[in-house]
């Protein structure tokens, strides 16, 4: 007699459902791998290439589990004893929506199953045949069938393939979420980009280039005019910066622009620093 933990493995990698099933095992043992405290914040949504999509109940711990990620990500690699999880990805949730949504380790899908027809199901169980333990290939079976049946009912409800990749999303989504969270950050790795060789351009003008909305234009430009405020009076600042700085604040074109517009700006972000440095030191010092 063979015990299962020792035959499981081997026979999944034979019918092609080891990564399946490793990506359900985070799911399931999520509490075992990550621990108590950890698990009372945050719980899996889903693995999608490589990348684990964490539902975090607030943002003091979104903040601190991204200090964690490399432990955590060790964590879950060391216990699948494979490298799945590449990446982890956090999004404000209900922990209880996911952490109720599980039955017997297998999670219950938002949509009824579609019922398989003889022809599906003899396919499925033909996918099988490489079992040899009966016990073990009826198990198989019916996961196959579960994951087909909710992949047939999300066709018939009209659900479409991700752009980017085969992952079915609603009819209202082009993306998965983990590829719309890529997007937005090629996008506003775009943004910035241009807007660091042409710091005057206006958001019509980036849009001719990189399809955005205002709020991701203005939030590029504000990450990039602070960074460049915070690099004021570190060594290597020259009047390059200086004018670049200048443009992201004013939209004046480099044709248009001269020594004394950038001497103005740049020492009136400089009084504005220091004033608020006195600030601060004012209200340390009546604290104290």
């Amino acid at each position: 007699m063979f015990r299962l933990k020792d035959i499981l493995p081997n026979t999944l990698k034979t019918i092609g459902l080891t990564k399946q099933y490793n990506t359900q095992s985070v799911i399931v043992h999520w509490q075992e791998i990550a621990g108590d405290e950890i698990a009372s914040h945050a719980w899996p949504v889903s693995i999608q290439r490589g990348v684990l999509l964490l539902a975090v109940n607030n943002p003091v711990w979104s903040h601190h589990l991204m200090m964690l990620k490399p432990i955590l990500m060790d964590k879950i690699n060391t216990y699948l004893n494979e490298k799945l999880v590449f990446d982890i990805r956090f999004q404000a949730g209900n922990l209880q929506n996911y952490q109720n949504n599980q039955e017997d380790g297998v999670n219950i899908p938002l949509l009824q199953p579609a019922k398989l027809n003889s022809e599906e199901l003899a396919d499925l169980w033909q996918a099988t045949a490489a079992i040899q333990d009966d016990s073990l290939r009826k198990k198989c079976y019916y996961v196959l069938i579960k994951q087909t049946a909710l992949h047939k009912a999300k066709q018939q409800e009209g659900w479409k393939s991700c752009k980017r990749c085969n992952v079915l999303v609603p009819p209202a989504q082009v993306y998965c979420t983990v590829c719309s969270i890529e997007c937005k950050q090629e996008t506003k790795q775009a943004i910035t980009k241009l807007l660091t060789e042409a710091p005057w351009l206006t958001y019509k003008e980036v849009c001719q280039f990189v399809p955005c909305s205002p709020r991701q234009f203005h939030a590029a430009k504000k990450r990039l005019v602070h960074k460049l405020i915070h690099a004021l009076f570190q060594p290597g600042w020259d009047k390059l910066n200086e004018a670049t700085l200048v443009m992201l604040m004013t939209g004046v074109k480099p044709g248009r622009i001269n020594d004394t517009m950038v001497d103005t700006v740049i020492g009136k972000i400089k009084v504005r620093l220091a004033e608020k440095v006195r600030r601060k030191s004012h209200v340390s010092a009546y604290r104290r």
